[in-house]
Order: structure tokens, then C-alpha cells, then sequence
């Protein structure tokens, strides 16, 4: 195997998690254990007790779900504090951040100073997408002297849309300016400034926190991912080694220097996996990783094991063989590729390994036989048996071969009436056959089910301004699917022609030059082009075909429009 797999282990192949911290990742070394946190039976009313005893036992069993629902009846009913507590501590601990909040909410009413209340509502909100509104509850806690947990909040945040996230960003600024000293202050704004690109305004900031708390695991990983993004990786090995050696069960720490160290030292990374795998021998993600590594080395017999270990669990076997099979793809090994990706028959790696099992049979073994491959494929999935003709029928159009694909897909209608898709697709091949009573069939059936279904509108609206005299119906077919996806190139492209069909040459102009600055589509630039002609301006039509037909030279849309419009001979 090639230096370079030493690379895509950390990529494509291991659909590794994203870089940022979790909230997960930020629980106080504090928090909570709901089973010690359970109410103490007092002076309540008599009918409360069994619920109350219920629960404790709940909790003793680990059936947290009972427990819940049985404090928050008596805590309703009651109105008891310390019930009303213990529902939003144990909601907080199951992460039920609704119920959480609102108990919390009901708590800081009783006591507002409460400081534990005003910690479990910001770690809510901010988990219910609201970020921005739990941070004067953490600042709360801060004021209260209490442990905060500002970098939870702010890993969240990085998940807000822009204007979300950015107004989170200037308000921690604000907050962190009035208590520079505080260090969950500072990881948090480190992190965000890290995802912002302000890679050395994160690591100063990063570095005052590891000043005051050397082993850190939430700063070290800040530090070691900031210095990564500065290109300065062995710096990042060697303070992730460090991070490591302080923090030997956090695992993201020591699931990044693998990462870091199968670019450099496969054994060194090995060694470490296999740590990982011992230390959370349910991930079955570390486990295909370690996997890889023993391919890599040649240690088949420890990557069969391994290979073995995940086809115990169907949905983990399919994305060993996907993983697999792109590894064979890379080496250019096709049987093999071909073999593995057969065997990823679960979603969501099936899509894209059927994807490629239909490209490389059809660059390999031609064009019959990738065809019959995917029909004995689908012949043994009939759960995917949607996805496979619909890959069969796109081998048959790009072949040209319309009555086979037309015939392929009423084959699979027979099978699937119910299906949308392969009668869309079908259509498709109604209208390269000249059928336009099968075409408006298929997608009159799309349009009576699904109203809003815009891709139908469209194409049963173009489909008539091109091949009938209904260009009123075919202008409110794609009038509707306008008001439903107004933006969407190929729409108002459609919408465009129409008009510039009923003559209205200046108003078509708008729609073809707005779906022509999205999408410089072949199809797009022969009408843009057609209206710039019709009104005279010919330099444009010129630039706008010459677009065109730099992505598609052949262009029979093109071709046709420059025929009827007797310009084949400029």
C-alpha cells in the first residue's frame, strides 16, 4: 500500500468526526450523578410518597425514564423545591434539555441566586439552539463564584447560523473583556477565535488558559488543533503526546495524535489505537481505524479479527467493506473495490458504493455488463431496488438508449407503482422519445400527489412550451413552481423561455440573465442568447453561446438555436 493511504486514513475514508468541541466534551468534572441527587423524602402529602419511593428505586435500577416522569408529576403537583430541583438535575443529566429548562426556569423563580439553576438553563438553552440567550445565566454563575462552562456553549454556537454565531461571538468578547482572568472564558473565545481563522489571537488566548491549568484537555485540544492549522504539526504531536500523557482516557485527545501520527509513524499510531480500542471497545469507528493500520502493516491476521469483530453488526460490516472497497478503488485494485462495495448494502454507505460500483464496472468490464451487474444486484436487494434502476436508467440515457431506458423503468413501475422517482425518471425518457401524452401521464401522477413538488411543475410546464401550442398552461405550471423554488436556475430558465415563446422578449431577458449568473448551463446560455438576439444585441448572444459551449462543445441546444436562427455559417 502507497505512502500516501498514510494520509487518506485521516480523510475521505474514516468519515472522521468534525474538529469541534462538543458540549460533551465540556462536562465540569463536577457534574452531577443523578442517582446521588435524588430527593429526600420529607413532609409531603402522603399520596406523593409511593411516587417518591418509585423513584428512588428507579434510580438505584438506572431506570431513569420512570424516575423522571415520576418526579416531575410530584414536583407539579407539590410544587416542592427541592423536587422541582432534582427534575431539572436529573432532565439536565439525561439530556432532556426541554424539561430541563423549564424546571430550571420554575427553580430560579423560587430562588433566583441559585447558581446550579442558572448553570443547568444555560447548558439547555444553549443545547435548544439558543445559545446567545443561556449566556447571562453562565455569566451568572460566574458572578456566583460558582465553575462555569463557557466553551460548552460556545462549541454549540459554532453551529448557529452566521448571524446567531457571530452575535454570540461579540457578546463572549464583551464578557471576557470584564473578566479577563477567567479561564473558561478564555477556552471558549480561543475556540471560536480558532474556527474564525484568527489562528494566533487563539493560540495567545489559548496558552494564558494553559498558564493557569497545564493539563487541560478542552485548552490542550484547542492549542494542538490551532497549531495543526498553522501547518506547525510536529509542535502538535509533541503537545498532544504531552496531553496524552496527562489526560490518558480522554479520548479525543488521544484519537487526535493517532490521527496526527499515521501521517508520520504508523507504528507509533498503531500502539496508540490500540489503547483507544481497549479503552472503549464498543467504538466500533476506532476499531475499523486500527483495522486499516493492520492492512496497512500487513498484519492480515489481527485485521481479519478486526474485520470479523465489526461484521457482527450489519450496519458497521457495510461501512467496513465501503471503507474498503475506496481502498481498493485507490490502488486501483477494481475486483476488489467491486467486491467490497457489493457488500456495503446499508444506508448511508449504499448510495454512494452502488455509485461506484456502476462507474467502475462501466469503465471496466463495459457497458452490458455493468448493466447486468446492477440488475442481479438489485435482484438481491429489493429494498434498494429504487436506487439501482435508477443508476441503470442514467448508464441507458447517457447512452442514448431511450426505449430501453423508457422500457427499464415501466419494468420497475411494475414493481414500485408508487414510486415518484422512476416515473420522473421515466419521463425524462418520454420526452427524448417525442411521447408527450406518457410524459404528462408520469408527472400529472408526481403533481396530483405531491402539489408543491416544484421538479415536476417544471418539467411538465417546459415540456409543453416546447412540444405543444399550451403555452398559457405551461407558463402556470411554471409560475407555481416559481413561487415554490424562486431562486432555482433551472426554473427560471423555463420561466424565461416561455415568455420569450409568447414573444414577451424583454421580460424573459430578467429570468434567463438571473438563471444564467447562477448556472452557465448549455441549455440556459441558447435561450439567453436567442433573447439577446431577438433584441438586437449581438455581441452578447455571441458571449453567451461561446459560454455555453465551453462546458458542452457539442451542444445540440445550442446547434439548433444558432440553425433556426441561420447564423451556422458566422
Amino acid at each position: 500500500m502507497s505512502q500516501r493511504l498514510h494520509y487518506t486514513l485521516i480523510g475521505l475514508f474514516l468519515l472522521a468526526s468534525g474538529c469541534a468541541l462538543t458540549p460533551a466534551d465540556h462536562q465540569p468534572e463536577k457534574a452531577v450523578a443523578a442517582e446521588n441527587k435524588s430527593a429526600p423524602l420529607r413532609a409531603l402529602p402522603e399520596d406523593s410518597v409511593y411516587d417518591l419511593l418509585l423513584a428512588e428505586l428507579s434510580l438505584r435500577n438506572h431506570d431513569l425514564n420512570t424516575a423522571l416522569g415520576n418526579y416531575r408529576r410530584q414536583a407539579d403537583r407539590t410544587g416542592d423545591l427541592e423536587l422541582i430541583a432534582s427534575t431539572a438535575r436529573l432532565a439536565d443529566y439525561m439530556e432532556q434539555h426541554n424539561v430541563a429548562a423549564v424546571y430550571a426556569q420554575r427553580w430560579l423563580k423560587r430562588d433566583a441566586d441559585a447558581s446550579e439553576a442558572h448553570y443547568i438553563l444555560a447548558g439547555a438553552l444553549s443545547r435548544l439552539g439558543d445559545p446567545l440567550s443561556g449566556l447571562p445565566h453562565m455569566i451568572r454563575v460566574l458572578e456566583l463564584g460558582d465553575e462555569t462552562n463557557f466553551a460548552a456553549m460556545a462549541a454549540t454556537a459554532l453551529g448557529r447560523p452566521d448571524a446567531e454565531k457571530n452575535a454570540f461571538f461579540e457578546a463572549l468578547q464583551t464578557v471576557q473583556g470584564q473578566h479577563p482572568s477567567d479561564n473558561s472564558l478564555r477556552i471558549a473565545l480561543a475556540l471560536m477565535l480558532q474556527y474564525r481563522q484568527r489562528e494566533e489571537d487563539a493560540l495567545e488566548l489559548v496558552r494564558l488558559a494553559l498558564d493557569e491549568e497545564p493539563t487541560n484537555p478542552h485548552a490542550l485540544l484547542i492549542e494542538t488543533r490551532t497549531l495543526s492549522q498553522l501547518g506547525r504539526d510536529d509542535e502538535a504531536i509533541e503537545r498532544l503526546k504531552y496531553a496524552v500523557d496527562q489526560n490518558p482516557r480522554h479520548k479525543r485527545l488521544r484519537h487526535d495524535l493517532c490521527r496526527k501520527l499515521v501521517k508520520v509513524d504508523v507504528y507509533q499510531a498503531k500502539a496508540h489505537y490500540e489503547v483507544l480500542a481497549r479503552q472503549y471497545p464498543q467504538d466500533h469507528d476506532i476499531l475499523l481505524e486500527l483495522m486499516l493500520i493492520n492492512r496497512e502493516l500487513s498484519n492480515t491476521e489481527e485485521a481479519e479479527q478486526q474485520l470479523e469483530s465489526l461484521s457482527a453488526n450489519p450496519q458497521q460490516r457495510s461501512r467496513a467493506h465501503y471503507v474498503l472497497g475506496r481502498l481498493a478503488e485507490e490502488e486501483r485494485d477494481w475486483s476488489d473495490a467491486l467486491q467490497h462495495y457489493q457488500q456495503a448494502i446499508r444506508l448511508p454507505e449504499f448510495n454512494e458504493a452502488s455509485r461506484r460500483v456502476a462507474s467502475i464496472s462501466l469503465s471496466t468490464e463495459g457497458r452490458e455488463q455493468a448493466l447486468s451487474r446492477l440488475a442481479d444486484w438489485r435482484e438481491s436487494l429489493p429494498e434498494h431496488a429504487e436506487f439501482i434502476y435508477l443508476l441503470e436508467a442514467e448508464i441507458l440515457r447517457k447512452a442514448d438508449l431511450d426505449e430501453r431506458g423508457f422500457s427499464l423503468l415501466t419494468q420497475g413501475l411494475q414493481t414500485l407503482p408508487d414510486s415518484t422517482e422512476l416515473r420522473y425518471a421515466r419521463s425524462l425518457f418520454s420526452e427524448r422519445l417525442g411521447n408527450l401524452p406518457a410524459v404528462e401521464k408520469d408527472l400529472r401522477y408526481i403533481i396530483d400527489r405531491d402539489p408543491n413538488n416544484s421538479a415536476a411543475l417544471n418539467a411538465l410546464g417546459y415540456t409543453l412550451a416546447n412540444r405543444s401550442a399550451r403555452l398559457d398552461e405551461a407558463q402556470r405550471l411554471i409560475e407555481r413552481a416559481l413561487k415554490l423554488s424562486p431562486d432555482d436556475p433551472a426554473i427560471l430558465d423555463s420561466y424565461g423561455w416561455v415568455l420569450l415563446l409568447k414573444g414577451k422578449t424583454e421580460a424573459a431577458l430578467s429570468y434567463l440573465e438571473r438563471a444564467f449568473a447562477q448556472s452557465q448551463d448549455h441549455e440556459i446560455a441558447a435561450h439567453l442568447g436567442e433573447a439577446y438576439w431577438l433584441l438586437g444585441r449581438e455581441d452578447a448572444a455571441r458571449a453567451a453561446w461561446q459560454k455555453g459551449l465551453q462546458d458542452t462543445p457539442n451542444s445540440p441546444i445550442i446547434y439548433d438555436t444558432l440553425q433556426r436562427l441561420k447564423l451556422l455559417d458566422e
